[in-house]
């Protein structure tokens, strides 16, 4: 299972413990892919550990919101992370003198995980201010973490030129997938910085 989800929602605990429940019951192990999963812990208000212990297996993202270069981490059972060795050995997924990136992984456990609520009320911000666009309409029901989606009609903009157009000012956005357009927070998006994006896109779609 995932969790925080893609499309920017969180999973209840309670959720997550009832699917643990039930895979359980019929021996199945649970996975959980929680590239994004301190987020959804800020998210619900408890801590990782209680997210973490409702799959067998969890994989994390050290760097997106965590702000490490890159890295993700894999936790499991003794055994099960011996064959996960084993099995990146085979698979050519070795690497050479990677103790740099394991200290950035550090820093971002024991510092970055303290500043993930910041993300999430810029997120708020943002989509507040999207909200109140003519022509923008935000996806308020998944404003769960550092994600806003929004549209906005082929009518007024074009996805290539509402894409072309921001990057002229140096703001990089996907084009649209399933009618809806993604802005993602992180460490290095400000407050200052979202007022200039949404100064943007008033300009290019008045």
């Amino acid at each position: 299972m995932e969790n925080a989800h893609g499309c920017g929602a969180v999973v209840p605990l309670e959720t997550m413990k009832e699917i643990k429940n039930i895979a359980e019951r019929h021996s199945l192990p649970v996975h959980m892919d929680g590239a994004r999963l301190f987020n959804a812990a800020i998210s619900l208000g408890v801590d990782v550990k209680e997210l973490a212990a409702c799959a067998d297996t969890v994989m994390f993202c050290l760097s997106k919101g965590l702000a490490a270069p890159a890295g993700s981490m894999l936790a499991g059972s003794k055994s099960f992370i011996d064959r996960a060795r084993k099995n990146r050995k085979l698979m050519g997924g070795g690497m050479r003198q990677v103790g740099i990136l394991a200290a950035a992984g550090i820093i971002a456990l024991e510092k970055m995980t303290e500043r993930l609520e910041e993300d999430h009320k810029n997120a708020k911000y943002m989509a507040e201010e999207l909200s109140k666009i003519d022509g923008v309409k935000v996806v308020t029901d998944r404003l769960d973490i550092d994600m806003v989606f929004f549209e906005i009609s082929e009518e007024i903009v074009s996805s290539n030129t509402l894409v072309e157009k921001l990057y002229e000012k140096n703001i990089k956005i996907n084009g649209e997938e399933g009618g809806e357009y993604r802005f993602v927070c992180h460490i290095g998006v400000s407050r200052e910085d979202i007022d200039f994006t949404i100064k943007c896109l008033k300009e290019i779609i008045k």
